[in-house]
């Protein structure tokens, strides 16, 4: 049983700042992806030029919703990490007066044992809270960043295609209707990745438990079969894919003006 401090997720802008000049290529492809923008420069016609307005205007309200979510995960971690820094080194030294009780009964994931020692325990139970409240934290950004995707996503179908009369709900009809529109979703950069989240974000809101087809990721196949509080969820990456998952569709719906200093666009 360990509580450590949380680091907090970037939002795009900060990334970007950060990672401006890294060498890395996998890190560097993704920086000069965020430093394209819907064109192209010189509009020819009205509809080129309403066209640009509106992709552009879809990316921004994207990346501000998303950093918006960000923060909201941000500010609990915040709280997190005061109270972590505090209770840590007290609970380090309860737990060993205890045996280490506490710490094995946490560590077999038996969920009876957890609540009947926090019932009987206020110290350990105030722990408990500590650690379940950081999961909801995160588990709420991927929530949230699910929902995004999936609006958004339908916003750019409108754009692509015109108005909608129904726009259908189940993502396997939106991935449909996009690909009829021109852009097929899983040809996308970063779309694996979105769809993980895709299938963490149902498990957490209806099963909460690591099924057979949750398992089947990268990181949960350890967790098959037990439930989703146990897993260490890769929100830094799923932020990331989010912000290019959705750059890169902008970008496929037309012409791109790129800033990328030694990207060339045809």
């Amino acid at each position: 049983m360990e509580i450590t401090i949380a680091e907090f997720v970037p939002t795009l802008n900060e990334y970007v700042d950060v990672h401006i000049k890294n060498p890395d290529p996998e890190i560097k492809i993704k920086v000069d992806d965020f430093c394209d923008f819907p064109g192209p420069e010189n509009c020819q016609s009205k509809i080129e030029k309403i066209k640009k307005k509106k992709r552009n205007s879809l990316l921004n309200s994207f990346n501000k919703r998303v950093d918006d979510v960000i923060m909201l995960n941000r500010y609990a971690l915040h709280q997190y990490n005061i109270n972590a820094e505090k209770i840590a080194p007290l609970f380090k030294n309860y737990d060993e007066q205890h045996g280490g009780m506490f710490s094995i009964i946490y560590d077999e994931h038996d969920e009876t044992k957890v609540d009947c020692a926090r019932m009987g325990f206020i110290n350990f139970n105030y722990v408990c809270e500590l650690l379940t409240a950081k999961k909801i934290a995160d588990e709420g950004l991927i929530i949230h960043l699910w929902a995004t995707i999936e609006q958004f996503v339908k916003r750019a179908i409108i754009i692509m295609g015109g108005e909608e009369k129904e726009m259908p709900f189940k993502w396997h009809e939106l991935k449909r209707l996009s690909t009829k529109n021109g852009i097929d979703l899983e040809s996308l950069p970063s779309y694996a990745i979105i769809n993980e989240i895709r299938v963490v974000n149902n498990k957490i809101k209806h099963l909460y438990i690591v099924d057979d087809e949750l398992s089947k990721y990268p990181g949960f196949e350890k967790y098959k079969g037990k439930k989703m509080s146990l897993v260490d969820y890769r929100t830094h990456e799923y932020a990331l894919a989010t912000y290019h998952f959705m750059n890169r569709l902008v970008m496929f719906m037309g012409p791109i003006i790129s800033y990328a200093p030694d990207r060339i666009i045809d």
